[in-house]
Formats: structure tokens, sequence, C-alpha cells
């Protein structure tokens, strides 16, 4: 049947998220300020970007 290892497969799963859990920190003031200033020019650039084809299909 399908279900056979599924009990295994979950807690083998989950044991997997829990180690990547507890390995994981908190970022401190300055490494998010630099990830959401990454981030946002990210964001900025691929709305430009869509703008600027938003504008060359208009005019076309």
């Amino acid at each position: 049947m399908i279900f056979v290892g599924l009990g295994s497969d979950i807690k083998n799963r989950l044991s997997q998220y829990l180690r990547v859990i507890s390995v994981s920190k908190k970022p401190d003031r300055e490494e998010f300020w630099s990830s959401a200033k990454i981030c946002g020019a990210g964001m900025l650039i691929i709305g430009f970007i869509g703008f600027v084809i938003y504008v060359m299909f208009r005019l076309i």
C-alpha cells in the first residue's frame, strides 16, 4: 500500500525541520537592515522593468 512508510517519513521530515530551526538564529539589526535594503532594491528594479515594458507596449 501507499501509506506503509508514511509515519516514518513524517517523523524524519519533522526532525529535519526541527534541526534547521535549532541551527537558525534571529538576525541582528544590521543584518536585517541590509537584507531589507537589498529586497527593496530588487523590488524597485523589477517594478521599473515592468513599467518600462508596459510603456513600450502602450506606445506601440
